[in-house]
C-alpha cells in the first residue's frame, strides 16, 4: 500500500479542524498537577475521531485525550490534538497537531501541521518525507555547531527526569547549544527539516513520538531506542540524530548500555 489516500485524508482533516475549532478565547482545565488541558485539545480529537471511525470503521484510534483503548493491533491511528498545550495556552506559538497510522505494530504514516509556521510535515514508509510536498532531507553540522532539543521532564517517572538532567549534563560541554521547545511535534520536525541536529524525548506515549519518528527515519535521520537499538512500539524514549557520531553521543550521554 502507498497510503496516499490515508495521507491525503487526514492532513485535509487536521487542517479543516483546526481552523474550525481553534479561536482565540478557550477554556483551560488543569489535566493534572503539572499538566492543562483545553476544550480545544478535546474538540480537535471528538472531530478527528469521528472522521477516522466514518473513513475507516474498523481502525483502532489512540488518542491523548479521549481514547482509552491501547491496543496495537491491525490499523492504529494516533491523535495528538495539540501537542504542547501549555505552549498554547500561554500564546507561545510552538505547538502544532500530529497523527500517525500504525499497521501490524510498524509506523507507515505520520503527519505533523504547524499552524503558526503554515507547515505541514508528512512522511509515507519508503516514500520520503515532505515539508509542504516539497522533499526535504536531514542536514549534517559538526559536533561543536550541533544543536539538540530535549523532550519535557517527565513528572510522571522520576527516573526519566533524573536520566533527562544527567544527559543534559554529560552533552552541554561537548555540543553548541541545548535547547526544549516544550512539544514533540517541534523536536521532531525541527531535526527533519535541518533546524536542529537531534532530540531526545523519554516517553513511550505513542501520540507523541509516531508521527515525528517516521517523519524523521524518511528525512534519513538515524532514529533509535535508548539502547540504540531499532524503535519498536512500546520502547520508552527515541533519540534522534543526523549522524553516527551525534547518535552516539546522544546514547553514551543517556548511559544505557545494550
Amino acid at each position: 500500500m502507498n497510503y496516499n489516500d490515508e495521507k491525503n485524508f487526514i492532513i485535509n482533516e487536521i487542517k479543516r479542524s483546526y481552523e474550525k475549532l481553534v479561536t482565540k478565547e478557550f477554556i483551560i482545565s488543569q489535566k493534572s498537577q503539572f499538566d492543562l488541558v483545553t476544550d480545544i485539545d478535546l474538540k480537535i480529537e471528538k472531530t478527528l475521531t469521528d472522521a477516522i471511525n466514518n473513513r475507516y470503521p474498523d481502525d483502532l484510534i489512540v488518542g491523548e485525550e479521549l481514547s482509552f483503548d491501547e491496543r496495537i493491533t491491525g490499523r492504529v491511528w494516533t491523535i495528538d490534538p495539540i501537542d504542547g498545550t501549555c505552549n498554547m495556552a500561554r500564546d507561545i506559538k510552538l505547538f502544532g497537531v500530529q497523527c500517525s497510522l500504525i499497521e501490524n505494530g510498524e509506523i507507515v504514516l505520520g503527519v505533523i501541521y504547524l499552524p503558526n509556521y503554515q507547515e505541514v510535515i508528512y512522511a509515507i514508509k519508503n516514500q520520503g518525507c515532505f515539508l509542504n510536498e516539497r522533499r526535504v532531507f536531514v542536514k549534517e553540522v559538526e559536533l561543536n555547531n550541533s544543536i539538540v532539543s530535549f523532550g519535557d521532564y517527565s513528572h510522571k517517572y522520576k527516573e526519566l527526569a533524573t536520566l533527562q538532567h544527567s544527559s543534559i549534563q554529560y552533552l552541554y560541554p561537548l555540543i553548541s547549544k541545548i535547547r526544549m521547545f516544550g512539544a514533540a511535534c517541534i523536536d521532531f520536525s525541527n531535526v527533519a527539516l535541518g533546524r536542529t541536529d537531534g532530540c531526545v524525548v523519554l516517553t513511550d506515549n505513542l501520540w507523541d513520538i509516531c508521527p515525528g519518528i517516521i517523519i524523521c527515519k524518511e528525512a534519513k535521520a538515524i532514529v533509535t531506542n535508548l539502547k540504540g537499538k531499532e524503535y519498536r512500539i512500546g520502547d520508552c524514549g527515541v533519540i534522534v540524530a543526523t549522524s553516527n557520531q551525534l547518535s552516539n553521543l546522544l546514547l553514551n550521554s543517556i548511559k544505557i548500555r545494550n
